[in-house]
């Protein structure tokens, strides 16, 4: 097989686990995708797709943190601006020095090879954590403490990871003078070319009005803000992440018109959903490689200090934060701590060190494994972890609503396809009737149910007012399209009407 009926293959496996899950499963789906991918390698159906530090850097990296910066709830950031900072720039210092040591001690291999390591590994990659607090109703602030550390941690550790690399690779000495200072500089530089290039972006999206020009500017932005930071030898990450921050915080204010902030959203979610799908589909693929038994002394001690930097950061800075900000109670310490999970950038990084590097191939078998250990184990249990603390916090009548609503899908389906039966005459007419009665009789329960669940309880009525009423605007903007479509009305008042359309969507979603 040829690369593109490869890709052809991995794209249809993308959407075929996409829906096996939503209807038979509440496996997350990133998790289900490593599952189809160490699955799948059992039959080398994929032999020329591979993770390599080139793919991730400068090919799927820049959209993923651009879309993630874009779509950052700015007032929450800002509310959560010090726990974030804190727990995203010095959880990574403390957890690569408590990680570098750590294995030092143990294995008696050179602290600038452990050090390395823990910068390796220090990123996580909270995206299936993420769905399962949206999925349990998580407290705001807590998913957006642990989003927004994640979203920066890259920014740092690559920064730290590249420092320790020129030493480790140059055979010097660690100087911590040095490196701070070239932490500095590669971090604020990175920050502000990025600002420097999402502010002329915007402006420059503030002049036209148009959504395929200005969803090709915000790809361009991306790829060249990553560019532009690493030629001037600052955080390319950093850069994208501040130019992410500018665009979807800034621009789309000053510059978009409600229908391109729609498209330019829609078109970044998809970007997002298929560039991680694929992400996790070859991290499968890649772990599956791992020589588990071999390497089992390695992973397992990668693993304990890994999660003993986790520990001792998350303890060491919570104190701080508790003084600065709000306190951070200890249920929710250990949420941090079990939730930090590492992915593709930790491999990435791995992968980078280069070939003739002496203990390139530990590092390689360490970090596969963590990565595998910790989007696995990790990002399985974190929902049983949740329950057991009581830290979900969604409504229990209206999951009771979804229930119930699930039930009058079904019930309405189901009748209808009895009174096709009856019209097809492949049922006999006092069949019919007790089913039909049945189905009445259940129809007529649900509906109690939900009437009573709305009118006694706030949550569901705000929750079903605001879901039918973007149900009753999709239906307004797709006859409007329709109508100008087949001439009834001129493009300039269809497209008038459907950005008016377009800002109650955005509306809805920003509630």
């Amino acid at each position: 097989m040829g690369l593109e009926v490869e890709i052809v293959i991995l794209m249809m496996v993308i959407a075929t686990v996409a829906m096996l899950v939503r209807y038979f499963s509440n496996l997350p789906y990133t998790i289900a995708l490593i599952f189809a991918g160490i699955i799948l390698s059992v039959f080398h159906t994929f032999p020329d797709i591979h993770l390599t530090s080139d793919l991730i850097f400068h090919i799927l990296l820049p959209p993923l943190l651009f879309e993630a910066a874009f779509n950052l709830n700015a007032n929450e950031f800002k509310e959560n601006l010090k726990p974030i900072l804190i727990y995203a720039i010095f959880g990574v210092l403390v957890s690569v020095f408590v990680i570098g040591y750590f294995l030092h001690a143990v294995l008696h291999i050179p602290l600038v090879v452990m050090l390395l390591f823990g910068a390796v590994i220090s990123s996580t990659d909270p995206i299936s954590v993420l769905a399962i607090f949206k999925e349990l109703g998580v407290p705001t602030r807590l998913s957006s403490i642990i989003e927004g550390e994640s979203l920066l941690n890259d920014g740092i550790s690559v920064v730290v990871f590249s420092i320790i690399a020129s030493i480790a690779f140059s055979h010097g000495e660690f100087s911590m003078v040095h490196g701070l200072r070239e932490f500095v500089i590669v971090a604020f530089g990175g920050a502000i070319i990025g600002s420097i290039l999402g502010l002329t972006f915007s402006r420059i999206t503030a002049l036209i009005d148009d959504h395929l020009i200005e969803i090709t500017l915000t790809t361009i932005v991306t790829y060249l803000t990553y560019i532009s930071a690493e030629y001037f030898e600052v955080s390319g990450v950093i850069a994208v992440i501040f130019a992410g921050l500018m665009v979807g915080n800034y621009g789309t204010k000053i510059g978009m018109s409600p229908t391109t902030r729609v498209s330019v959203k829609d078109f970044w979610e998809y970007v997002a959903f298929v560039i991680n799908s694929v992400v996790f589909f070859i991290i499968g693929l890649e772990v599956s490689k791992i020589d588990i038994i071999s390497n089992f002394y390695y992973i397992t001690l990668g693993i304990v200090a890994v999660l003993l930097g986790r520990v001792v950061s998350v303890l060491v800075l919570t104190p701080i934060v508790n003084v600065l900000d709000k306190k951070i109670n200890i249920k929710w310490q250990a949420i941090f701590v079990w939730g930090g999970v590492r992915g593709a950038l930790a491999m990435a990084l791995a992968l980078s060190i280069p070939n003739d590097y002496q203990y390139r191939d530990m590092i390689l078998v360490m970090t596969f494994g963590v990565v595998g250990f910790s989007l696995i184990v990790q990002g399985l249990s974190i929902k049983f972890l949740l329950k057991f603390l009581n830290i979900t916090s969604k409504n229990k009548n209206l999951e009771k609503y979804e229930y119930e609503k699930a039930q009058l899908i079904a019930i309405n389906a189901a009748t209808k396809e009895l009174e096709e039966m009856k019209q097809e005459a492949i049922i006999s007419e006092h069949v019919y009737n007790l089913l039909y009665k049945n189905q009445q009789k259940n129809l007529q329960h649900a509906k109690d149910i939900i009437e009573q669940l709305a009118k006694d309880d706030k949550h569901v009525k705000n929750y079903e007012f605001r879901t039918s009423l973007k149900r009753l605007l999709l239906k307004q903007k797709d006859s409007i399209q329709e109508a100008m479509k087949h001439g009834i009305i001129s493009s300039e008042v269809g497209y008038n009407m459907i950005n008016l359309i377009n800002k109650e969507l955005l509306n809805i979603k920003g509630e």
